[in-house]
């Protein structure tokens, strides 16, 4: 039997891309100071590239955790956060991303879901298939989906979360969490009626748009996570965002929840463990 390993960190940053380019120069040191943090963390992939190296990192590191597949601006081909620009994923290559899977420390599919920011809602359909064929990925192999959802900047433009829960209620047999939550409270009600969980970055340390959904999430159904190098919290903000910053998320979500910070800290390690199955892995 595994040991259990929570004992060996402390907080555990659920959305993280250590796995990205902006990581080249440094990665190493970056991994060293989140082990010394006692942070572990789960570096979500983006594309074929970014997946295998999310692979590699947990492989070789004991508190890192991997989840794979196919970000809905690769599809599109255009992520300007991404300083290495490769030709899109226009289809999911699904036996590429089950090989990744059937390593052990794979804990889920993503991210995956809908992005009409960038292009508006003219790619919905192109987006909707690779999106439905990770969902048909994580039914088959029983992990978890991690979802990109983010709408247009228009009122008219169609909206990432209501596309995303009606796919889901049809066709969703796994479970999962809606990263980097930025939806509505209905939109949140009804993702937690299908098993779903919401997650939390940096920006909560540095605006109150989002306090009522904390405070009213049930907090076991709550993540904290970085989604590094983006958007680093306060009092790193303006700073690449790491691995080890999730510490401040959670300080955060225990102060808008009213909460003991040690209470917070338990059960967010206990949440990510239920969902992500990391004991025994």
């Amino acid at each position: 039997m595994m040991p259990d390993m929570s004992s060996m960190y402390q907080c555990i940053d659920t959305h993280a891309h250590v796995n990205l380019s902006q990581f080249d120069a440094d990665r190493d040191e970056v991994l060293m100071r989140t082990v010394a943090e006692r942070v572990a963390h789960i570096n979500v992939g983006t594309r074929k590239e970014t997946s295998e190296k999310a692979v590699e990192i947990a492989r070789a590191h004991e508190l890192a955790w991997a989840i794979v597949g196919l970000h809905p601006l690769e599809v599109i081909g255009d992520d300007p956060d991404e300083k290495d620009r490769r030709a899109p994923e226009r289809e999911f290559d699904s036996e590429f991303y089950r090989t990744l899977v059937a390593e052990p420390k794979v804990v889920g599919i993503g991210e995956c879901g809908f992005d009409y920011f960038h292009h508006g809602d003219a790619t919905y359909e192109l987006q909707r298939e690779m999106f439905e064929a990770q969902i048909a990925l994580a039914n088959e192999v029983g992990k978890p989906l991690m979802l990109h959802l983010r709408n247009g900047k228009g009122a008219d433009s169609r909206n990432a979360y209501d596309d995303a829960l009606a796919i889901l209620k049809e066709k969703a047999k796994v479970r999962g969490n809606a990263h980097f939550y930025a939806g509505t409270w209905e939109q949140a009600k009804q993702f937690f009626d299908i098993g779903f969980t919401i997650s939390f970055t940096g920006v909560i340390t540095f605006t109150h748009d989002y306090d009522e959904i904390v405070k009213n999430t049930p907090l076991e159904m709550l993540h904290a996570e970085t989604d590094c190098p983006y958007v680093a919290p306060i009092p790193h903000r303006g700073k690449r965002n790491e691995p080890p910053y999730v510490q401040e998320v959670y300080k955060k979500i225990a102060e808008i929840k009213g909460e003991d910070e040690e209470t917070v800290r338990i059960q967010l390690l206990d949440n990510a463990k239920k969902s992500y199955r990391l004991l025994g892995v």
